[in-house]
């Protein structure tokens, strides 16, 4: 599966438990499949994906689905301060997550990572929640 950032590599898989998780060795970018992700997200007592919130940017210039051949969505998320995104497959449900995943050695690394990403994607929520 070639690197849906751009890069035109093709993607490692990472090893560890039965996860779908893939990664590019040139701009540090993941690709998971949408269960794999809920199943991590939900068992780190996080809102799956579809709770996550997060805003479509219909401008944005994504690549490829790697599997599917079509374009992915952009997903914003985040605060003002620390803006994220991530892509989607509407087709597959493959999620593509960019260059802040770079050098993890294995699944368990990218998972840490994945975690941290989603608490922090969830932030602005979050905030609005509290006030």
């Amino acid at each position: 599966m070639d690197c849906p950032g751009g890069c035109d590599v093709e993607m490692t898989d990472l090893e560890g438990d039965h996860e779908t998780l893939r990664e590019c060795k040139e701009c540090g970018g993941l690709w998971i499949n949408v269960a794999d992700l809920n199943r991590i997200l939900l068992h780190n007592n996080l809102l799956g994906l579809e709770g996550q919130g997060g805003k479509v940017d219909a401008e944005a210039l994504t690549g490829n689905c790697p599997d599917c051949k079509v374009d992915l969505v952009r997903v914003d998320g985040g605060d003002r301060q620390h803006p994220l995104h991530f892509d989607s497959c509407e087709s597959c449900g493959g999620i593509f997550l960019e260059s802040e995943f770079a050098d993890a050695a294995d699944a368990k690394q990218a998972e840490a990572k994945i975690i941290t990403f989603f608490r922090n994607f969830d932030a602005k929520r979050k905030t609005r929640a509290a006030i």
